[in-house]
């Protein structure tokens, strides 16, 4: 019986009569500025890998940063466009946004300072325009002075001074609420409400919301109100300006101060003060007194 060896290192046949060819060991191929040779110094050919891989890892973080900013910019223009959307929306949709906060009213209720004003059933802060409606509120007569901000972030402040009434006048039809300009204010077809000095001695005609007193010893007995302080405007009852020259005061105890032409009005209103004051202190019975600057006199019963 035929024997036959196969022989590992050089081809030859085997049992079943094929032909295989030796076995290689795959060594996958390197890059040429990676390959070594004995004759290379190892520490140079460390230090080309170094660089070769920092410049790999150079080129890949500016690819990061790109991108990084790429992004950023996206996100930018994103944030902007739906800001701009939003504002869009406010600006020209029946929406509600922020709010109205009022101060300084007192007689005007806030229902009629936003109608005034002109704002809409509903608040929109975005709509409206401050500067128009502040003027629409100094139309009102019942507004001396009004001051509007926008404050941060949604919130418009309104800020009223109301025109106060510091005398009433008889008129044919009623009466008529003066603030210290002299303007007509309120018309009422009988005394309610505020409590105020009546001024008599002048007959007045018709008089209608808005107009202004023109007369000289209405204006003088007007502005010395207007200078008197509170404690003091309270105790006054009536004034009669009937005489030019001498235009009279009276008080709610019956005291009669005389206010001569009614001229210097700061100064009298502050010679009222502290000749009442020294009156009450004193408990004095008083038939009348005297508010001259130059001569102040308490004239006793």
């Amino acid at each position: 019986m035929e024997h036959r060896h196969y022989d590992g290192d050089r081809p030859g046949p085997h049992d079943d009569g094929f032909y295989d060819p030796p076995y290689e060991r795959f060594v996958p191929p390197a890059e040429e500025s990676a390959r070594y040779s004995p004759d290379m110094d190892i520490d140079e050919v460390r230090t080309e890998t170094q660089e070769r891989i920092a410049r790999r890892r150079k080129k890949q973080l500016k690819k990061e940063r790109a991108l990084r900013r790429r992004k950023r910019r996206l996100q930018i223009i994103g944030a902007v466009a739906g800001m701009v959307i939003i504002w869009l929306l406010l600006r020209f949709l029946p929406v509600p946004f922020g709010s109205i906060v009022i101060d300084g009213n007192g007689t005007m209720p806030d229902e009629d300072v936003l109608r005034v004003a002109g704002v809409p059933d509903y608040v929109n802060v975005v709509q409206l325009s401050t500067s128009a409606m502040r003027e629409r509120l100094t139309r009102d007569l019942r507004v001396g002075e009004v001051t509007i901000e926008r404050q941060f972030p949604a919130t418009i402040h309104i800020f009223i001074k109301e025109r106060q009434a510091v005398a009433v006048v008889m008129t044919l039809y009623g009466f008529a609420y003066i603030d210290d300009t002299g303007t007509v204010i309120s018309v009422e077809p009988q005394i309610k409400g505020v409590v105020v000095p009546i001024i008599t001695g002048k007959k007045m005609d018709t008089l209608l919301l808005g107009d202004t007193l023109n007369d000289e010893t209405m204006k003088n007995a007007l502005a010395y109100l207007h200078e008197l302080p509170p404690q003091s405007a309270a105790q006054i009852a009536e004034i009669n300006v009937g005489s030019k020259s001498e235009i009279i005061a009276y008080t709610t105890n019956g005291i009669s101060i005389h206010l001569g032409a009614g001229d210097r009005a700061e100064e009298r209103a502050a010679v009222t003060e502290e000749l009442l004051s020294e009156v009450e202190a004193d408990q004095l019975a008083v038939q009348y007194i005297d508010a001259d600057p130059d001569s102040p006199l308490i004239k006793g019963k």
